[in-house]
């Protein structure tokens, strides 16, 4: 072991605890509405998996650290238990006012409530109590618009992926611009790195949120695809739900299932699993079977599955445990049902779930609090705790304070509401909008608004990438999607070189997505799969006849409206719309294979020797494949021997 760590059995709070969570709440007033649920300052925390299953948490290894309270993971949803406490107050200002106390960052949480607005949070410290989230030193306020920014509002894909990149994107794209190319994630500049990546969510691993941090995808709706490029990006830790998404892989004859052995990926499902291989020497997949609804929710008894605070305890436990090269980690926690709950109001009836919204800030504040906790005792962590979107159009109307029947949410929908950003750390003053007057009255709420791409651009830089994201007009850092050169070295009117799928074969029905910049728009190409002796022709067109005619279109909901399938345009550059001689292809494989030739045909003379031909953004099945792909021809080289 590279440093001991502590197992917390489920802890009842004290009398003492009791008494000062119980005097640090608002005073709620009684309930005018009998159909309203009851509300109470008190938090019972999910009873998560069997009580006698402990979950490993970390202890420090920093000697400027202040201490700080052990953290409470467990409870049985009916005795009190919370990580919000004086003491953990008081270890948050020590370390405030201790100059020089954080240090350049090595580690990066970040917190994603899904859903959460501002009027989210501030419902829920009226309503549920105290957040220490409202209590970190730097607060700011983002706007969610996808790329378009003209009405559009967006979705965890689009959100997310501003959040993940710096960048921001159409909606239903995960990772990926409006042009196709793919966008760097942080949790590929950490990887560049060193450093270990951890996804945790409590909702499916194949959704949205998750995507955005491990895949690069076109469409957040491909659950099945999503799934293959999850298993081939292979994060060192991954953790959710959806176990029988991810088991095939892991079995032998399963197309994919040598990334699992290769990437010494392990998978478990049962919390008795999870914890007595917690100190393997393998990437640990913990993915549960639980069914949407009944995984982690604020409001859930059973004690099959963990809550939030256990998984983001066992998360940064387990991070921390195995970082023997002391490079440090990336982890992304999402807490889901804040956007369940929204999405299930209606104006009319929409109180029990705004209840639930209010229940479920708090849920994923004691999240916040057990990773503050570690931010405290590793100071060279930062901690950036926000959201993709808002989810209900919640509004606070007058005498909301006193009335929670007037906590309202307009619609079960993504609005265009502002969503917080609260941040600790090294580099993190960035995120800071708010005035000092406002900070000393309370008001956290009236920080001034940024674009979201903003968090992930700090984000970025905190890690070593001044350059991380940008304007969606720019080309810079870390808009690196996959890229190569070939070069002639025969002169020849017809250039062929072939690809080899080494490591993702297609599949019939995969998409085979790249771009391409040929000599001359009057030259042609000609794609063909390799079907076992022969070679099958999927495309055959000159480039001029391969341009507007499918250009990729949106609806009036920002959704991409063409079919994919069909897509084969002239790219264009973002900032002045001028072509800039790239063409972006889109074909359906007719034929299961593992090798795409390719021939290029000049429109007129031989290509001489040393010309050069770009490639871009090769992807099968909408997943990158630069890390799993070998060139060959004899008339020419390519860069693509060296990435």
């Amino acid at each position: 072991m590279k440093k001991n760590h502590r197992l917390l059995t489920a802890v009842l709070l004290t009398a003492l605890v009791l008494v000062c969570f119980a005097g640090c709440q608002p005073a709620v007033e009684p309930d005018p509405t009998p159909a309203q649920p009851e509300r109470t300052t008190e938090y019972y925390m999910t009873a998560g998996w069997s009580a006698n299953v402990t979950t490993p948490t970390w202890t420090s290894k920093d000697a400027n650290t202040v201490t700080v309270p052990a953290a409470k993971l467990q409870g049985d949803g009916k005795t009190i238990v919370t990580n919000y406490s004086q003491e953990l107050l008081t270890a948050l200002n020590t370390a405030l006012s201790t100059p020089d106390y954080f240090k350049p960052v090595k580690n990066v949480i970040i917190i994603i409530g899904d859903g959460m607005g501002i009027d989210h949070v501030r419902a829920s410290e009226k309503w549920s109590g105290d957040l220490i989230m409202t209590k970190l030193p730097y607060i700011g306020a983002a706007e969610t618009s996808t790329r378009e920014a003209q009405g559009i509002i967006t979705d965890s894909a689009a959100g997310g992926t501003a959040i993940a990149t710096g960048y921001k994107t159409t909606k239903l794209f995960a990772s990926i611009d409006a042009e196709g190319n793919n966008l760097k994630s942080v949790s590929e500049l950490a990887r560049e790195n060193g450093k270990l990546v951890g996804i945790v969510t409590n909702a499916e691993l194949a959704d949205a949120t998750p995507a955005d941090f491990s895949v690069h995808n076109k469409n957040r709706s491909q659950g099945t695809k999503i799934c293959q490029q999850e298993v081939v990006f292979g994060a060192d830790l991954f953790m959710g739900n959806g176990y029988d998404d991810y088991y095939g892989y892991f079995n032998s004859g399963n197309p994919l299932y040598h990334f699992t052995q290769e990437n010494n990926m392990k998978l478990y499902y049962s919390a008795s699993e999870v914890v007595s291989h917690f100190s393997d020497d393998s990437k640990m997949w913990a993915i549960f079977s639980a069914t949407a609804n009944k995984f982690a929710r604020f409001d859930t008894k059973s004690s099959l599955y963990p809550n939030l605070q256990q998984m983001t305890s066992y998360a940064l436990a387990w991070l921390d445990e195995h970082d023997t090269s002391d490079q440090g980690f990336v982890v992304m926690i999402e807490n889901t049902y804040t956007d369940h709950f929204g999405h299930g109001n209606t104006p009319s009836d929409g109180s029990p779930n705004t209840y639930g919204i209010v229940k479920e800030v708090q849920s994923c504040d004691e999240a916040v609090a057990i990773a503050l906790k570690y931010v405290l005792e590793h100071p060279d962590t930062a901690l950036i705790v926000t959201a993709d979107h808002e989810t209900g159009g919640m509004m606070l109307m007058s005498n909301w304070e006193t009335n929670f029947a007037r906590v309202v949410a307009n619609s079960g929908n993504h609005s265009d509401l502002k969503v917080p950003v609260f941040a600790i750390g090294y580099g993190m003053e960035e995120l800071n909008s708010l005035s000092e007057e406002d900070r000393a009255a309370g008001r956290w709420y009236n920080a001034a608004v940024y674009a979201n791409a903003t968090t992930g651009q700090v984000i970025g830089k905190a890690l070593g990438d001044p350059n991380f994201g940008g304007d969606v007009g720019e080309d810079n850092s870390s808009k690196v999607s996959p890229a190569f050169d070939v070069t002639v070295t025969e002169a020849t009117k017809n250039l062929t070189f072939t690809l080899d799928f080494t490591g993702v074969p297609v599949s019939k029905g995969n998409l085979i997505q790249f771009k391409i910049k040929p000599v001359s728009n009057a030259d042609s190409v000609k794609l063909e799969l390799k079907n076992g002796a022969e070679y099958t022709t999927i495309f055959n067109a000159a480039f001029s006849t391969a341009t507007a005619a499918n250009a990729v279109t949106k609806d009036s909901n920002g959704n991409v409206a063409t079919n994919l399938s069909l897509a084969c345009k002239q790219a264009f550059v973002p900032a002045s719309g001028a072509a800039d001689g790239w063409y972006q292809f889109s074909v359906p494989a007719t034929v299961a294979s593992d090798q795409l030739r390719i021939t290029l045909t000049a429109a007129a003379e031989n290509y001489p020797v040393d010309t050069v031909i770009g490639m871009d953004d090769l992807t099968i099945q909408y997943g990158s494949t630069i890390g799993y792909l070998s060139f060959a021809s004899t008339q020419a080289t390519s860069t693509l021997d060296v990435l």
